[in-house]
Formats: structure tokens, C-alpha cells, sequence
């Protein structure tokens, strides 16, 4: 048989049998590399057929552990996404439920929130003073207002009104200290040197006006608080004086109107006290009178 015939022509033996190469499926000779079989331990075609469709067909076996199939792989990281997507959701939702709780909330109980927490978590306390908002004059006196207020519910009332006798003091005892103390520390913050001196004076004008409202009481060791807040006013009254002045050295400037405003009020305040801001209209006159002069 010549060389361009499209088969290969083997001998045949006795012992051996031959198969055309286009019995087999597929364009390969890779039947030929297979060891020929006796006659009576040929296995049936079919059987060949299948042994070579999976010998060409079938990937050959790894000696490593399977690699994670693709369609694994991107169900993993579906289930991170939504497990992402719901913790999101989930502290979204909590944030909500915060704000709307704390929406319900009095001062009073805020306050005693933000301190309870300070208490346990004392590092806080700095943060929640950078973040918070500067007191005003207007949200200070806001404040004070609802104290005063809730001094007045504390007292019990007969059919001829408020008492002023000592079962009464002791009743509001408690509330009048709290707001004296509360007055006195916002009094002490407003006329801190950082303060300019036009905030400082309106707000012991607020903070005075507070404290002759305060009830005199009819035994006169109760009306011992008042009269120490008073003198505690008179304090701040001249260190605001004082400060002020200093101001003027830094090339600070009032205006006349301003500062005989400024005067009027504390004698004003020293009227109505029966002369307990004496030594203050003193300091007042010293440093800053010959403002009103000119």
C-alpha cells in the first residue's frame, strides 16, 4: 500500500486482530499506543468506546485537595455582602431607636444620662466637652427658668398660699440647693477672662435678677443661702469689673452707652438688695468710671 494511503497497514498475526482507526471516535490515533489484545480477551466495542471517550474527555486527577468551585466562591461572597448589608441595616435602626428615645427625654434626665455614662466611661468626659455646644446667655437663663420653676412646685401649699415657715423650708431645701449651686457655677463660667466683658455683665444681670427673686424665708438661719449668694454675686461682679478693665489695656474699646448701662444695672441690683453690692459699685467706679465721664 502506498504511503498517501489515509491508514497505516500493520501484518496481521494469528494472535492478533486489527481494527481500522476510524472505528474508534475522535481524530486521534491514541488507539494505536494501546497493547493489542489476544482474540479472547478482546472486550466489546462499546466498552472501548466508553474507556476511551473517558480516557480523552476526563481531566486527570490532582494529588491536591479540589479547589473551591467558582460557583462556592461567589455564593461566599453574596453571604458576606448581605451579611454586611443587614449589620448596616441593624445599627441604622438602633441609631433611630437612640435619637427617638433620647426625643423623649427631660433635661433633667439627660443630664443624669450623660453623667452616668461619664461615670463609667470617665474618657468621655473630654470628648463630650470638645463636641458640646457653648452655653448662652439665652440657654443658660432658659435652664434656670425651669429651676425656678420647679422650686415654686416644691413648695407646699395651704389655702393661704405658699408657706414660709420651716416644715416648707425643709420641703424645697433639696431644689433651692441644687439651683443656687447651679446659678453660682454659670455665674463663675460667664465671667471667666475668656469671656468678653459685654457677656459677662449681662449675664450677672440675669444671674442677680434670679437671686432677688429667691423667697425669704420667715426664720433667718434659712435665708442663710440667699444671703450667701449675695455675696457670691458681689464677687463676680467686681472680678467682671476687673476684667474688663484689663481688656482696656489690650486695646479693647466699650461704648459709653454700654458701660453706663453696665452701671445702672448694678446700682439698680444694689438698690433692691438693700445695699449688698456697695463694695462692687466701688470697684466699678474705679476702673471703668471715667468711661461714663467723657
Amino acid at each position: 500500500m502506498g504511503s498517501n494511503s489515509p491508514c497505516f497497514a500493520i501484518p496481521q498475526s494469528p494472535s492478533q486482530t486489527f481494527q481500522h482507526p476510524h472505528q474508534f471516535s475522535g481524530n486521534s490515533f491514541a488507539h494505536l499506543r494501546l497493547p493489542l489484545q489476544r482474540p479472547n480477551m478482546e472486550a466489546p466495542r462499546s466498552s472501548l468506546k466508553r474507556k476511551q471517550s473517558v480516557d480523552h474527555d476526563s481531566p486527570m486527577p490532582s494529588s491536591g485537595p479540589p479547589s473551591p468551585s467558582g460557583s462556592h466562591s461567589s455564593e461566599s461572597n453574596g453571604q458576606a455582602q448581605v451579611k454586611r448589608v443587614r449589620t448596616t441595616a441593624e445599627m441604622v435602626s438602633k441609631k433611630r431607636a437612640v435619637s427617638k428615645l433620647i426625643a423623649t427625654m427631660s433635661m433633667p434626665q439627660l443630664v443624669n444620662l450623660i453623667n452616668t455614662l461619664v461615670e463609667s466611661h470617665p474618657s468621655l468626659a473630654e470628648e463630650i466637652a470638645d463636641l458640646a455646644p457653648r452655653p448662652t446667655v439665652a440657654t443658660v437663663e432658659s435652664l434656670l427658668r425651669s429651676m425656678e420653676q420647679k422650686l415654686q412646685n416644691a413648695f407646699p401649699y395651704t389655702r393661704w398660699g405658699p408657706s414660709r415657715d420651716d416644715y416648707a423650708f425643709n420641703r424645697v431645701k433639696p431644689v433651692l440647693e441644687e439651683y443656687v449651686d447651679t446659678l453660682v457655677d454659670y455665674t463663675n463660667h460667664f465671667t471667666s477672662p475668656s469671656e468678653f466683658p459685654t457677656t459677662s455683665f449681662a449675664f450677672l444681670n440675669t444671674a442677680t435678677e434670679f437671686c432677688h427673686r429667691l423667697p425669704d424665708w420667715d426664720t433667718t438661719a434659712n435665708n442663710e443661702a440667699k444671703t450667701e449668694l449675695y455675696r457670691k454675686l458681689e464677687e463676680f461682679w467686681i472680678k467682671a469689673t476687673r476684667e474688663a478693665s484689663s481688656k482696656l489695656g489690650e486695646g479693647k474699646v466699650y461704648a459709653q452707652l454700654t458701660v453706663q448701662e453696665w452701671a445702672k444695672n448694678l446700682q439698680d441690683h444694689n438698690m433692691r438688695s438693700g445695699g449688698r453690692f456697695a463694695n462692687a459699685i466701688e470697684e466699678f467706679k474705679t476702673h471703668l468710671g471715667w468711661i461714663i465721664k467723657q
